[in-house]
């Protein structure tokens, strides 16, 4: 185990060059590749280090600092996005860079970036998923312990291959899991440290889940989709999906999409905002895929769906209902704007969306869809007032760093992180901050 205050990767390091890591191939195939998030915790246990530990590593040997919206966030919950297709996927991407067997970006849904909203409904699961029967035959091949990429997908509750529900929980205390564990690795739970492929203990019960012909069905479409992950990548366009729908309209209602929706469940106007070049949202498009027994995947591509001789259509209930979007007559409208224009002047008021949204009385999505402009300068005013913030705060922490050690200079006592770091910790303060353990270091040898 590396020493306190030393890196954990110096080892690995050449002089000159910058820190490598160890190549660890990416388990799965082509058609069921790993997700990266999984690689990531194998890649930590390759290099007997915790998960977050070489994640803060990569960042502090790199520019990426200046992506995250804030390290705290990121960890706890944005992370969770590395298997999709935003901006923390690209950064991990560039992060570990080439010398890999297997490029990072084919561990993702990088591919969809054009064709799927990044953040839209139903994308990514809010925390890790895990199939029982698949992680045990795993160790019965003696293939290492990993999560498959379309495991990452909020719609795939059933396992495609033992047509199982997929566990989110552990069988021992009931808690669900971090996407980057403390632990490497993925078969122990993160805060009892059970096994979470082991049966739950007597008197313990876990809410079981009614396995529905839909999400069988999703498990299957999603599986198919992320097998053609390349060929969405090279060939799939939104243009294809336009015409895919025109066809099935043709061939199901006689054109009508209005009657299409309908029939399979959805808001009558669901597929407007697609003909005016608009991504889909995954739920949106594997229920219109279930209700027309088309692959999702297919929809993107330039070759025309398979339309059935006798068509049926298969009506679904919404797993969430969507609230209805909010008609607001003229006055209304005008009143909204008007408080809007006044924040945006105010200096002195840098509140959230979400907190502005409230006072108004409607939602964020709503209102981010009826004052596009407005939203985009208060979000974009917020956010500079929290970078004046934290810069404010980074300036008054190293100030305090400096203060105490020449406190600590100044009794002729020994600049060691046990000896600094109780004093920091009465202002709420600590070394674990890699900015300030970074300037004690300097100051100790300065």
């Amino acid at each position: 185990m590396a020493r306190s205050g030393t890196d954990p990767f110096a080892h690995d390091c050449a002089p000159g060059m910058s820190p490598t890591l160890y190549p660890l191939r990416m388990e799965g195939s082509q058609e069921a590749p790993e997700g990266l998030l999984s690689w990531v915790v194998r890649l930590a246990q390759a290099h007997s280090v915790g998960p977050r530990t070489l994640i803060r590593h990569l960042l502090s040997n790199s520019a990426e600092y200046r992506r995250l919206w804030s390290v705290s966030t990121f960890f706890d919950r944005d992370c969770g996005t590395i298997n999709g297709h935003g901006r923390y996927a690209d950064m991990m991407v560039e992060m570990i860079g080439g010398g890999q067997p297997v490029p990072p970006e084919r561990m993702t849904l990088l591919p969809l970036a054009k064709l799927l909203p990044r953040n839209g409904e139903g994308f990514l699961g809010r925390s890790p998923r895990w199939c029982h029967a698949c992680l045990c035959e795993q160790a019965r091949e003696g293939v290492r312990p990993h999560y498959p990429l379309v495991w990452s997908f909020d719609y795939y509750t059933v396992c495609h291959v033992h047509q199982v529900a997929m566990s989110e929980r552990c069988p021992a205390c009931g808690c669900t899991q971090p996407f980057l564990p403390s632990y490497p690795s993925l078969v122990h739970c993160g805060r009892c440290g059970q096994s979470l492929i082991a049966g739950a203990p007597d008197g313990f019960l876990l809410d079981e889940r009614e396995v529905a012909e839909f999400s069988v069905w999703c498990g299957g479409a999603l599986a198919d989709m992320v097998s053609r992950l390349l060929a969405l990548g090279a060939e799939g366009e939104l243009a294809n999906l336009r015409s895919n729908v025109d066809r099935l309209c043709r061939q199901l209602t006689d054109g009508n999409r209005k009657q299409l929706c309908r029939d399979i469940g959805l808001q009558p106007y669901a597929l407007k905002g697609w003909m005016k070049g608009e991504r889909p949202s995954l739920a949106v498009l594997l229920r219109l895929c279930f209700g027309t027994r088309v692959m999702p995947a297919a929809m993107f591509l330039p070759q025309p769906v398979d339309v059935l001789h006798e068509p049926t259509l298969v009506r679904i209930t919404a797993t969430s209902q969507r609230l209805a979007r909010p008609q607001l007559g003229y006055k209304e409208r005008e009143r909204i704007k008007n408080l809007l224009d006044v924040i945006i002047a105010d200096t002195g008021d840098a509140r959230r969306l979400v907190d502005i949204a409230e006072q108004v009385g409607l939602s964020r999505s709503a209102l981010k869809y009826r004052f596009r402009e407005e939203c985009r300068i208060l979000v974009l005013k917020s956010r500079l007032s929290e970078d004046r913030r934290m810069l404010l705060k980074f300036r008054r922490d190293h100030a305090l760093l400096r203060s105490v050690v020449q406190n600590l200079r100044a009794q002729k006592m020994n600049l060691s992180r046990w000896q600094v770091n109780p004093d920091l910790r009465k202002h709420q303060v600590s070394l674990i901050r890699p900015d300030l353990f970074k300037a004690l270091e300097w100051m100790r040898f300065s």
